[in-house]
């Protein structure tokens, strides 16, 4: 047989035993960063063993002719054979996804590990007996021994994030190959030099040395992030600020100065919702520098082929190769117990890595438990430091008895301090009312559990002045467009009456001096509250935070946080201190009972390994939602030209995600069956301008959300 190859162009080759070693190199060393560099250059020396074959290397001289083989089974083969099950699993799945492990009964048709294996021992697969030709120094890095005491949970995390590693050191020495020239790797500047860029601007806004209020509370939070960082071992912790008391830079400060201490790689900052993102990753970028910031979510992908910067941004979303990633909840939770590549190839860098969960108690409740028991493994296992940052800290019961340590310990004492507001409850009180109580005030704010309360409060308020309406109904660049205009006139002084959702209670800088808050959990309510004397500029006893409920209007997926929350409001004086929301998350999980913390039972499946299967069923969002893009003002309207003249690049749906609306499945196919809109190669465009209304978005029904207003 000619040299084995692994790749081949029209004028160049690359040998299978080039392949091998450059993979398991890299492979090794992203593996190093759990501590697990021999097993990762064993996964890397054995993946594409099966190439060796005569059938492989027929295919890959003659594509056009010869017929396609397996070449995966092989190296997971002789993984199994030297009794290393996970370097075989992730072998087995490192182009098509990690396949479920299977069970004793599966033959060798099956579609798992354990029929493949069967497949490779019943010689069902190509010979590949000469590639020990092509890995040679697979003997002298030895077969790592398997941990017997390992967990279940244990052990699929290792596998994914070997899985990880090894799909990486793949996909970058195969492209290093193709392109002639080492794929573009981390660009950046050191975690040191951003702790430096983070005082300098500290110092610039004057932020470490507020004299009063809640500036001088800042700024002593500030202080205290920074020497905490600073000593504080490895491990999990929690910051728990309230409301205002600026949680968001002190925990970036936090990670920074931890990060530096122990020489860890990057900072990954995790947050709960869509529509404060951009805002949070543009904050970071003006102080830390645009090209060390990678914000990465559904919304934002990179072109290919679009310059340098562009396809070294697009391989840094997809291997999170970048000092510090902003990301979504979404997207961090559902990779860690996904199957793809695409998916996987990031989780090796999320290792020896800072990372900040903002907002920790929206972390979806059905999910609670392998969302905790991944938090806690990868401090244990992968040399993570992590940071539960919030205002209403959820009290994790983690697995194995980690108890969190608090990074600020005058906790008690920052709540007193920054109390700016005075609860009330209103009892139930029908829309025309609560829309009187706004039409009563110069500014005001009411927040409600729906879009359709919030299109029917704003329809209550036609004609008066100042009047705003905000809901995931308006395309992104609307909301920001309103947010705008609602800050300045907050600001001046003028009328400013607003019925939004609960997309204004995170992340969103607002000041009023009433707000209305529908029924919903204790969290939601104290966020509310932040949105009520933000600045602490009035007397909390002239700053109201009025609760209210409306009949019959209680989502059966909040109907629990509800119950917790009035048991809470009936039982403590104060709902926003300490003790009372520790007894509202408390309370809250024994209404939920055990089993619901794991709706789709995934730790069950962990003990299987069924890695598609977790990945089918782990969704921290229902996909019973359809994305609408709208036509809003030229810019808008210009990017559904292109896209209608044919332009489908990555980049032109990145700037997309700024026009779109998220609607429910009903309303999606009465939008299609009225003609409303037009599908461009799976595209929704909506084509009836008529319904999208500049002050409100787009027309849903009253009632159902099925019908449109015409």
């Amino acid at each position: 047989m000619k040299t084995c190859l692994a790749h081949k162009t029209e004028d160049r080759e690359q040998t299978l035993r080039e392949h091998l070693e450059g993979t398991a190199r890299l492979a090794g060393e992203f593996a190093d960063a759990f501590g697990k560099r021999p097993l990762g250059e064993f996964t890397g020396g054995l993946h594409d063993a099966g190439k060796a074959s005569k059938e492989f290397q027929a295919r890959l001289r003659s594509p056009d002719t010869a017929e396609t083989c397996d070449h995966s089974t092989a190296g997971a083969l002789e993984a199994f054979k030297q009794k290393q099950m996970t370097a075989a699993m992730c072998i087995m799945g490192h182009h098509g996804g990690l396949l479920d492990f299977g069970g004793q009964m599966d033959t060798d048709m099956a579609g798992t590990v354990r029929g493949r294996i069967k497949k490779g021992l019943e010689g069902k697969i190509p010979d590949y007996s000469g590639w020990q030709e092509a890995c040679p120094f697979l003997p002298a890095c030895g077969v790592p021994e398997m941990d017997p005491s390992q967990t279940a949970f244990g052990r699929y995390m290792e596998t994914k994030f070997l899985y990880s590693s090894l799909v990486d050191a793949d996909f970058l020495d195969t492209e290093e190959f193709m392109n002639g020239e080492p794929a573009p790797r981390r660009k950046g500047d050191s975690l040191e030099t951003l702790l430096g860029r983070l005082e300098a601007y500290l110092k610039e806004q004057g932020w470490l040395e507020g004299r009063t209020g809640i500036n001088e509370m800042r700024s002593e939070l500030l202080r205290t992030a920074a020497a905490h960082g600073r000593k504080a071992e490895r491990g999990i912790y929690t910051l728990t600020v309230p409301t205002g008391g600026g949680k968001t830079v002190s925990s970036l400060y936090w990670a920074l100065c931890h990060g530096v201490s122990h020489g860890m790689d990057r900072v990954i900052y995790v947050i709960p919702y869509m529509n404060i993102i951009e805002q949070t990753a543009g904050r970071f970028r003006e102080i830390l520098g645009e090209e060390n910031v990678l914000e990465h979510h559904s919304n934002v992908v990179y072109e290919e082929d679009s310059g340098e910067e562009q396809n070294r941004l697009r391989l840094a979303s997809e291997n999170w190769d970048m000092p510090v990633v902003v990301t979504t909840a979404v997207q961090f939770f559902e990779s860690l117990f996904h199957h793809k590549p695409s998916r996987c190839r990031k989780l090796h860098n999320i290792a020896n890595s800072v990372i900040i969960y903002d907002e920790a108690q929206m972390l979806p409740v059905s999910y609670w438990t392998p969302c905790v028991h991944a938090v806690e493994e990868l401090s244990a296992s992968f040399r993570a430091t992590q940071v539960l940052c919030t205002a209403t800290q959820p009290a994790a019961a983690f697995p194995n008895g980690t108890a969190p340590a608090e990074i600020t310990k005058e906790t008690k004492k920052q709540f007193e301090r920054l109390k700016r507001v005075t609860f009330v409850n209103g009892g139930e009180l029908p829309p025309e009312e609560i829309a009187d109580k706004l039409k009563s005030c110069r500014q005001a704010l009411a927040i409600v559990n729906t879009r359709r309360t919030a299109r029917t409060l704003y329809e209550l308020m036609e004609g008066q002045e100042g009047s705003f309406h905000l809901t995931t109904m308006m395309v992104p660049a609307h909301r920001e467009e309103v947010l705008s205009e609602i800050r300045r006139r907050l600001e001046e002084k003028l009328p400013c009456l607003v019925a939004a959702t609960s997309l204004v209670e995170a992340g969103v800088d607002l000041d009023f001096p009433y707000v209305l808050r529908e029924q919903a959990g204790l969290d939601s309510i104290l966020q509310a509250a932040g949105r009520c004397n933000r600045n602490g500029r009035e007397k909390p006893e002239d700053s109201l935070v009025e609760v209210f409920s409306l009949e019959g209007r209680i989502p059966d997926s909040i109907r629990q946080q509800v119950d917790a929350a009035r048991y809470i409001m009936g039982n403590y004086k104060e709902w926003d201190c300490l003790e009372a929301v520790e007894a509202y998350f408390r309370f809250w999980r024994e209404l939920r009972g055990k089993e619901n913390l794991d709706r789709k039972r995934i730790m069950e499946k962990v003990e299987r390994y069924a890695f598609r299967e977790i990945a089918e069923t782990f969704r921290l969002i229902d996909n019973d939602m359809y994305t609408v893009y709208i036509p809003w003002r030229a810019e808008g309207k210009q990017l559904v030209w292109e896209l209608q003249n044919g332009r489908c690049g990555r980049e032109l749906f990145r700037k997309l995600g700024r026009d779109g609306v998220n609607v429910y499945e009903s309303h999606y196919r009465e939008l299609l069956r009225l003609g409303d809109l037009e599908l461009i190669r799976g595209t929704a465009v909506l084509v009836n301008e008529k319904l999208y209304d500049p002050q409100a978005g787009l027309a849903f029904s009253a009632e159902e959300g099925a019908a449109i207003f015409v």
